[in-house]
């Protein structure tokens, strides 16, 4: 079986309408980006997130997961998503000749669980999707060292459970390990996620302490926030820019990036992706006014 490739469609942020976004949140690094359907399909009737109950049809249980592993999903239907994903991987794990790849699968369920984490209210239940979906993450990058997916994925759910547990990036090692795996990701394909790699080092190198608490270092958020926006001309990458040049102190070039979101026509990624981000938009505009 061949899977689609994925196309991002895209990710979250700061005070964000229906949850709280990994990147601009102190790690600001996430803004996961989903892409579009794997499996084509009309989601199937509600079933319980209980691993038995799932069919044991490979190509069943990625209908079911596709079905409900989008970024506004609720809790239920992600948890629907990381067991059926789970149980598919464990079905293409134990037989030789495969029609998926574990790697693919793998980095999948690791989005999946970074979603899920993004809607648990309990710290632990939390932490302990993170860690799965880390575990997930590692897998496919021991699968295909030479894809994107499980480097970058690893890196935002590293991230997240920094922000999570309360370490933050006042870890030396923590920063580091992230900044490893971005580096990587960006080196791999820093067009994956529309700039999701430059995004996720542009906010590591912005939010982290300085040196030699952290890796702060803002020059170096400004070279991967511009080079986003050059390379993709997307609402996020201009927001992340102008999150990058507040955080300078550079409150007109910012304010000129906020503008071109919200003055962009609606057309191409700028229709839903550009509607979607004014709101933030606006708030950064009342950002630069408090200062």
């Amino acid at each position: 079986m061949t899977l689609p490739s994925s196309r991002p469609r895209f990710e979250r942020q700061v005070a964000e309408q229906r949850r709280p976004p990994p990147e601009l949140a102190f790690l600001l690094l996430v803004f996961v980006a989903l892409g579009c359907r794997l499996w084509s399909t009309a989601p199937p009737p509600t079933i319980a997130a209980d691993y038995d109950v799932l069919p044991n049809s490979l190509d069943a249980l990625l209908a079911i997961a596709s079905a409900r592993d989008a970024e506004d999903a609720p809790r239920e239907d992600l948890l629907v998503a990381v067991e059926a994903y789970t149980k598919a991987l464990h079905l293409v794990a134990a037989v030789s000749s495969r029609q998926v790849s574990l790697s693919e699968l793998s980095w999948r369920l690791a989005r999946a669980c970074f979603l899920l984490a993004e809607v648990e209210r309990n710290t632990t239940g939390k932490l302990a999707t993170l860690a799965k979906g880390g575990d997930a993450a590692t897998r496919s990058i021991r699968e295909r060292p030479d894809h994107v997916e499980g480097y970058y994925w690893l890196a935002v759910l590293v991230g997240r459970q920094a922000e999570s547990s309360g370490l933050g990036f006042s870890a030396m090692k923590l920063a580091k390990e992230v900044e490893k795996l971005g580096l990587t990701a960006a080196r791999l394909d820093p067009a994956y996620e529309n700039g999701g790699p430059l995004r996720l080092l542009a906010m590591l190198y912005a939010k982290a302490p300085p040196w030699p608490t952290s890796i702060g270092d803002i020059d170096k958020a400004l070279e991967y926030a511009d080079r986003a926006v050059t390379l993709i001309d997307y609402p996020l990458n201009r927001l992340f820019r102008a999150e990058v040049l507040i955080e300078a102190e550079d409150f007109g070039e910012a304010l000129t990036e906020i503008k071109a979101v919200l003055t962009a026509p609606k057309v191409g990624k700028w229709a839903r992706e550009g509607e979607r981000w004014r709101v933030h938009a606006r708030q950064l505009l009342g950002r630069i006014a408090d200062r």
